[in-house]
C-alpha cells in the first residue's frame, strides 16, 4: 500500500492494544473530539458512522457518499486478489441497530477491484455498546464476544478492515482469532483512518470556524 496510505511506525508512540510485531497502515488522522471541522479526516469519518435512524433523511447522502469514498480508496490501494476482512460491529447483525456500512464498503471496493476475496471469518455473539459511545477497550472482551465462522478458502494473509484505530483492541482480538485458528496467516490491519489527541491549544489554532470539510 502507497500513496495516501501509510505504515504505522510502531517505534513511535502507538495504541495501547498495538506493538511491534504488528503491521497496521492508516490513511488519515481523525482528531479525537474535534468535530467535522477539525479536519477532512473528522467529517469522512463522522458521515461513515452516521446513525441508520438518519436514513431516508437528506443528510445520508453524506454517509453514502463516505462509504463510496472509502471503497475507492481502499480499492485503489490494496493488490489483486486480497483478502479483505472488516473487524466486526459491535452490534449484532440481527439487531434493527445494525449499521451494514463496513459490508456496503467493502462490497463496493470488489465492485471497483473485481479480484479482492472478501471474508467474513467471525462476528459479535450478540450487541455491546461500541467503544466510541463508551463501550469496552478491552481485547479479551472483545474476543469473547466474537464468534468464529472461518474462511471459505485458504489463504496466507488477511487484511483487517476498519475505519478508525484508537487502541488496537478490536485488531488484538480479531488477529489472535485469526491466529489460534491458522498460525501461519499473516493478519495485516488497514484504517481509513488513526486517532490523535493534539492538546486543546494547539487544536484550537489548527481549527478553522469557516472551514468546512463536506462531501
Amino acid at each position: 500500500m502507497a500513496g495516501l496510505w501509510k505504515k504505522l511506525d510502531t517505534s513511535q508512540d502507538i495504541p495501547f492494544h498495538v506493538t511491534s510485531q504488528d503491521e497496521i497502515f492508516y490513511a488519515r488522522e481523525y482528531i479525537s473530539e474535534g468535530g467535522y471541522e477539525a479536519s477532512e479526516a473528522n467529517s469522512l469519518i463522522i458521515n461513515f458512522k452516521k446513525d441508520i435512524s438518519r436514513k431516508g433523511k437528506p443528510e445520508w447522502y453524506y454517509k453514502e457518499q463516505a462509504i463510496r469514498k472509502f471503497a475507492l480508496e481502499l480499492g485503489r490501494a490494496v493488490m489483486e486478489n486480497a483478502v479483505l476482512a472488516a473487524i466486526p460491529s459491535s452490534i449484532w447483525e440481527l439487531d434493527p441497530k445494525y449499521d451494514s456500512r463496513m459490508d456496503d464498503m467493502l462490497a463496493q471496493a470488489k465492485g471497483f477491484k473485481p479480484s479482492l476475496i472478501l471474508e467474513k471469518p467471525f462476528v459479535a455473539n450478540q450487541t455491546t455498546t461500541p467503544s466510541h459511545h463508551g463501550g469496552t477497550r478491552n481485547p479479551q472482551e472483545i474476543y469473547d464476544n466474537l464468534v468464529w465462522r472461518g474462511f471459505s478458502q485458504p489463504t496466507n494473509l488477511v487484511l483487517l478492515v476498519d475505519d478508525v484505530l484508537t487502541s488496537g483492541a478490536h485488531f488484538r482480538a480479531c488477529k489472535r482469532l485469526i491466529q489460534e485458528h491458522h498460525p501461519n496467516v499473516r493478519v495485516v490491519g488497514v484504517f481509513w483512518a488513526k486517532t490523535v489527541w493534539p492538546d486543546a491549544p494547539e487544536l484550537d489554532v489548527q481549527l478553522s470556524p469557516d472551514k468546512k470539510w463536506e462531501l
